[in-house]
């Protein structure tokens, strides 16, 4: 139910501690309280990434929320990302972990608010929404609301393209996520593209090997690092935000679904697709004790999709279809596992290059997700 628009409308800065965050982060109960499509987080986790996540290291952020009375209407981070300006030589301003009802008003304040803690930092502008960066959850939903979100994918009410716009927000750039079920079949061409592959006795593909996990993932950041530093946002993972990304896939990646491309045995590419467990993880509602994480064990043995969540290839080995074979390996052991499509995300719309290809191995569009931009006024 919306809160009553009569009552005081105040925003507050929350306290970045264990309470603060909770508040912070479990307002979204109050949000999709009866939506059947959002998949509630693991509240605990949120804290614990809000509190002592990698983005504390690499820069600054404000919890605000506004509230009407003593309820909590609109929530978001304001935050400047250290990493990001110093890669660029700007001085950007970032807003995250956006959640409202449909109160234009009380959103006005909040950004208006979120707004002037940026320009005390010398910001002109404000990107988002990103939890923190390029590479953690990002965007807002403008379409295929009626399907539940992929992991590690955001979900939100259809109100929120037009919340935003209505405080001054507008496009930045949109980011695709594209569908393949196995029924699509392996296009001849990709067919064409293995055969070739398999008889060049200097490329392999071959599957993560589990007990040289950590060895395995390092050279995963090279490439990745390499291989996206052309993408729209891209700053270069560091040490720590690589482990916590790899230490939360480790859980649920399957090795003949974490395909690892050698030329002349030196790894040079790689795809790593793994189960979407939010299928599992809904039946926690949010919390993992005390029945929670028996709740997500048990339907993880059901679930039948997968994400397709990076991918990446060197530079100089482009161009000789080896990326197609990646997704030919990727396509034939997730049918032999079992797996009935994948949802291959997220790929800015600038990227037309992995675009055409993704559409190429018979992939379909069907979820954007938007960043929007506001500048500030003088």
């Amino acid at each position: 139910m919306r809160p009553a628009n009569s009552l005081k409308l105040s925003v507050r800065e929350l306290r970045q501690d264990r309470e603060g965050v909770k508040t912070f982060v479990e307002f979204s109960r109050d949000i999709y309280r009866d939506n059947p499509y959002y998949v509630h987080p693991i509240y605990a986790e949120q804290v614990r990434f809000i509190l002592k996540g990698p983005f504390n290291r690499i820069g600054e952020k404000i919890l605000l929320m506004a509230w009407r009375g003593e309820r909590p209407v609109a929530r978001a981070s304001f935050h400047r990302s250290f990493a990001h300006n110093e890669y660029y030589k700007t001085n950007q301003g970032f807003f995250g972990w956006f959640e409202a009802y449909d109160d234009v008003e009380a959103v006005a304040a909040l950004m208006d608010a979120g707004e002037n803690w940026l320009k005390q930092r010398g910001c002109t502008s404000m990107i988002g929404p990103m939890n923190f960066t390029i590479y953690d959850e990002i965007g807002i939903l403008m379409d295929a609301y009626d399907k539940i979100p992929a992991i590690l994918c955001l979900y939100n009410p259809p109100y929120y393209p037009r919340l935003l716009e209505q405080v001054g927000f507008v496009k930045e750039i949109d980011w695709y996520a594209y569908w393949r079920d196995k029924d699509a079949g392996i296009p001849p061409l990709m067919e064409k593209v293995w055969q070739r592959f398999q008889r060049n006795e200097k490329v392999k593909i071959r599957p993560a090997n589990m007990k040289k996990w950590n060895e395995e993932i390092r050279a995963v950041k090279n490439i990745f690092n390499e291989a996206w530093k052309e993408n729209w946002g891209h700053v270069p993972f560091n040490d720590e935000q690589w482990e916590n990304i790899v230490r939360e896939l480790k859980r649920i990646v399957i090795p003949e679904l974490a395909l690892i491309l050698e030329a002349e045995g030196k790894p040079v590419g790689f795809c790593i697709t793994i189960p979407d467990a939010n299928y599992a993880i809904k039946f926690a509602e949010g919390r993992l004790f005390p029945f929670g994480i028996f709740k997500i064990l048990w339907h993880l043995r059901k679930v039948k999709t997968t994400r397709t969540i990076i991918m990446g290839l060197l530079p100089e080995y482009r161009r000789h279809g080896y990326d197609f074979a990646l997704v030919y390996r990727t396509i034939v052991d997730g049918i032999r596992l079992g797996y009935t499509g994948s949802d291959c995300s997220l790929l800015a719309e600038t990227n037309t290059r992995i675009i055409e290809g993704v559409k190429a191995m018979g992939a379909y569009h069907y979820k954007t997700y938007r960043l929007f931009r506001r500048d500030f006024r003088a």
